[in-house]
């Protein structure tokens, strides 16, 4: 009766296992892909999750983790130095990388979407009223490692001739510059990221806010000076209060990915991105700028450093917008 029972407890056994082996196989040959993102109170996070829902549902091989970090130069450094498989990445943070002499071939550029558009506020009742007024006051520059800090480097040296010895610098990510304002530690707080931006929307619904706009003029020299620069407005009403429109500069957010990514993977990746436009657009107001008109925004300058991935040309040609950049 026991040498039964055991027969049949031991086939029962094996036929769980052979059951079994598919699931296993797949989950062991399924390839788990890092991408970064950005601080939870910007842009970036939203769009880096929703994207990397849109491949795990229609690329079933792949497990993308958003991953919240620095942002655009940590992610960028990250790509580079093989520690991270893709990346969102405003393409300014491609000339400090040159500086350095840091080494881009092994970078592929995936596709261009939306832009980060620079946001100067202060609270309503701030003499601030001009970056010239940045003089001797505490402003925020974003985070260490972050594409913010680096680009806020560049304008306030570029648009109103201010260096860090002209003011009060605080290295602040975009929730410590909320922070800031709130408690009154710092004069002007800064977030680099695609209008509206969440986190700013829910301070300016309890701290009367102005932005800081750019002058014509100061908006000029920023983008003599730095071609990957763009021209933005962030209309009147978008954040409580601020009932003007307010002129701003935008940098062109790229994905970037490691160059031996497979040219079948990242064809698949850019399928499940723009074939569900409805679905992509539903992420973030600004998820609905990374569509194929917008591709090459910002291509000419990119690609003199960074080429497009092969899988990502094979996905232009055959919906037929590949263009050849400069």
């Amino acid at each position: 009766m026991i040498g039964a029972n055991f027969f049949r407890w031991a086939i029962a056994l094996m036929l769980g296992f052979i059951l079994t082996l598919p699931i296993e196989g797949a989950a062991a040959q399924r390839k788990y892909l890092s991408l970064g993102t950005g601080n939870p109170g910007g842009t970036f996070y939203f769009i880096g999750a929703g994207f990397a829902n849109l491949f795990n549902k229609y690329v079933p091989e792949v497990r993308v983790i958003a991953e919240s970090t620095a942002a655009s130069e940590e992610n960028f450094h990250y790509v580079i130095r093989k520690k991270m498989d893709m990346g969102l990445i405003s393409i300014h943070v491609i000339e400090p990388a040159l500086e350095k002499k840091m080494d881009l071939s092994g970078v592929r550029l995936v596709s261009l979407g939306h832009t980060s558009d620079r946001h100067w506020f202060v609270r309503k009742d701030s003499s601030i009223k001009s970056i010239a007024d940045f003089r001797g006051k505490r402003v925020a520059l974003g985070s260490p490692g972050s594409g913010t800090l680096v680009s806020s480097k560049m304008e306030l040296g570029a648009a109103g001739k201010l260096g860090l010895e002209d003011f009060k610098p605080a290295y602040l990510s975009f929730t410590e510059s909320i922070t800031a304002i709130k408690d009154g530690t710092v004069d002007v707080g800064v977030i680099s990221a695609g209008y509206p931006v969440a986190s700013l929307l829910d301070l300016a619904r309890t701290v009367p806010l102005r932005l800081i706009p750019y002058t014509d003029q100061e908006m000029k020299a920023i983008m003599d000076a730095y071609p990957f620069y763009v021209r933005v407005i962030i209309p009147a009403g978008t954040y409580q209060g601020v009932d003007t429109d307010t002129l701003t500069r935008g940098i062109v957010t790229a994905i970037f990915c490691r160059q031996e990514m497979s040219e079948d993977l990242v064809y698949k990746l850019m399928k499940a991105l723009y074939d569900h436009s409805k679905e992509k657009d539903a992420i973030h107001p600004q998820a609905r700028q990374w569509n194929l008109e917008n591709m090459f925004r910002g291509a000419d300058y990119t690609t003199k450093y960074i080429p497009f991935h092969t899988g990502a040309v094979k996905y232009l040609k055959e919906k037929g917008v590949w263009k050849e950049t400069k």
